[in-house]
């Protein structure tokens, strides 16, 4: 049962409760049980602090992530890495970026925006990919290639029709 307290209390106890959205934290700071908070504050309703944590640190999948990032500089969308991890890692890191373009999405660090249009191309899975289009991608991801970085990608995403497999008898 919770004990009698003064009117001037029971005010002071809603407005804590409203103020810091906590009934606990207010119990802790006037020196009062939880169960008399509880009685005195049942009609107001406070919103889940789920919601409110900011965790501290980063885990689990987006941990996963930022590794990827780290080691190749960029890493696919997928059922392992989604927006979330994405948006949980921006927080703590601006740099990295994301770029979705043919429904494929990229994440990929800002210094790191080359080796990312070279994975990305490959991903296209294109026999061939004309300088223009390269050119859209490059602008996609907020960068330019000169013409030796254009050449270079193209070249390795060309098949090699004439490799040890492909010769001609």
């Amino acid at each position: 049962m919770a004990e009698e307290i003064s009117y001037k209390l029971i005010k002071e106890i809603r407005y804590y409760v409203k103020k810091y959205n906590s009934k606990i934290d207010t119990a802790n700071k006037l020196g009062l049980s939880y169960d008399t908070v509880l009685f005195y504050t049942k009609d107001i309703r406070i919103r889940s602090r789920k919601k409110d944590i900011d965790y501290r640190g980063i885990n689990g999948k987006s941990l996963d992530l930022l590794k990827e990032l780290m080691k190749n500089g960029y890493a696919f969308s997928s059922k392992k890495y989604n927006t979330t991890h994405y948006i949980k890692l921006k927080k703590y890191f601006p740099n990295i970026r994301r770029t979705k373009m043919h429904g494929k999405m990229i994440y990929y660090l800002d210094d790191k925006s080359i080796p990312a249009i070279k994975a990305f191309v490959e991903g296209l899975n294109k026999k061939v990919i004309s300088y223009q289009e390269l050119k859209n991608v490059a602008k996609v991801f907020d960068t330019s290639l000169n013409k030796e970085e254009k050449r270079k990608i193209i070249s390795d995403n060309q098949p090699n029709f004439f490799s040890e497999t492909n010769k001609f008898s």
